[in-house]
């Protein structure tokens, strides 16, 4: 039986009044990241109004904050784990184990176990060896079959959809006892082919998976997982889907990966540190101003990723800054690692040590990945809900109140 999660504080108010708050108490040694719940049973809502034919699985590698995973197990979401403390973490919020799959292709044996243990049943692999392994360690387990797309060849994981998926068909119905219960398609983030290609392809190459069931003589396929559909309209999604959303023997499964929770994060950084460039010498215009802050590539912002967002302005003394002259600066995490830079080239009126900059839509793939590089701490995360639905969803939370 896995153990209750600790009690939540949650700052009964908005995030607004949560940043003020902050800033007035000068709060500059540590980053922070304000976490507002409303936004996220707001997103919820929002996704749910648009895709109503499809369930969505959240993945805790976006954002695994216990009040993150709180509200989206509420809310009735499953989950697709990739690791035994991320099941773990699931189970731990009272989610059903029909509710979450372990959906990482290339598992561990004590990862099996684990989720035989749990009666966590779908199992997702991506070749004939891993079939095999998990039937012989959780012989009723049932199989979702991971398949890459044809133009993306440099996916990491997935089975060839060519060459592949028919042998491990057959592989399947000669075992007899293996369950396929769905496939699995994921959608690169990055590719030279537009977002609509690429999904078109995904629906193409899961309708070809799907019709080679009954080829095979296998039976139908339940479930049809898609992730890495964000960048996809909601309108081209239904219309690439066609009769798929209205078959009742298929349930739609997606992946929510940055819709629910990117938006809901506020990072609130200060300056701890500037340096100057002039040209010709020190009496010379200003070509640049790095800026180095108190957090970084090693703390809340992803590593892969250029940041675009501009951030706001706040001075120490709580004034917002006032449209102005603005030079080239550079913004630095604070690290020693010299790739440890957030932006490296925006135009932002001149700063002083400890003013504040506030970055919004922080929420994904941020604190998840931060370490203590260079013995810096992991940046603080502070929750916030000021709409009385969001808070009865998180009932057992130790309410907090700004003084």
């Amino acid at each position: 039986m896995e153990s209750s999660p600790e009690q939540l504080s949650v700052f009964t108010t908005s995030p607004a009044e949560l940043l003020q708050h902050l800033i007035s108490t000068e709060h500059t040694e540590t980053s922070i990241n304000i976490l507002n719940l409303d936004e996220i049973e707001r997103n919820y809502e929002r996704w749910s109004e648009r895709y109503p034919y499809a369930t969505p699985y959240y993945l805790p590698s976006v954002n695994n904050h216990a009040a993150v995973l709180t509200v989206l197990s509420k809310l009735g979401l499953g989950f697709s784990c990739a690791s035994v403390a991320e099941m773990r973490a699931a189970l731990g919020m009272g989610v059903s184990p029909d509710r979450i799959i372990l959906a990482h292709p290339a598992k561990s044996p004590d990862t099996i176990l684990y989720a035989k243990q749990q009666d966590i049943q779908r199992i997702v692999c991506d070749s004939a060896q891993e079939i095999a392994k998990v039937q012989r360690l959780y012989p009723t387990a049932k199989i979702i079959l991971r398949i890459r797309l044809p133009d993306c060849p440099e996916q990491k994981f997935g089975c060839c959809p060519h060459y592949e998926t028919e042998d491990i068909y057959k592989y399947i119905k000669s075992m007899e006892t293996v369950t396929l219960d769905g496939i699995h398609i994921a959608i690169p983030q990055k590719s030279v082919f537009p977002p609509k290609h690429i999904f078109r392809q995904a629906i193409s190459t899961a309708l070809d998976a799907l019709n080679l069931t009954r080829t095979i003589g296998l039976p139908d396929i339940r479930e049809l997982i898609l992730s890495g559909t964000e960048r996809v309209s909601p309108e081209e999604m239904h219309r690439e889907l066609g009769d798929i959303v209205h078959d009742t023997r298929i349930r739609v499964i997606f992946e929510t990966e940055r819709q629910l929770i990117e938006s809901a994060v506020t990072l609130l950084t200060s300056v701890q540190s500037k340096r100057v460039i002039r040209l010709a010498g020190t009496d010379g215009p200003i070509q640049e101003i790095m800026y180095f802050i108190n957090d970084g590539r090693y703390g809340s912002f992803e590593w892969w990723n250029t940041i675009d967002k501009l951030p706001a302005v706040i001075r120490s003394d709580g004034t917002v800054s006032p449209p102005g002259m603005t030079y080239p600066s550079s913004l630095w995490g604070q690290s020693c690692d010299s790739a440890d830079i957030v932006c490296e080239r925006v135009h932002l009126p001149e700063l002083e040590i400890g003013d504040f900059l506030v970055f919004p839509d922080m929420g994904a793939y941020g604190v998840t990945l931060a370490s203590r590089f260079n013995g810096f701490p992991i940046p603080e995360t502070v929750v916030c809900a000021g709409l009385e639905s969001t808070r009865a969803l998180i009932g057992s939370a130790a309410a907090l109140w700004l003084s």
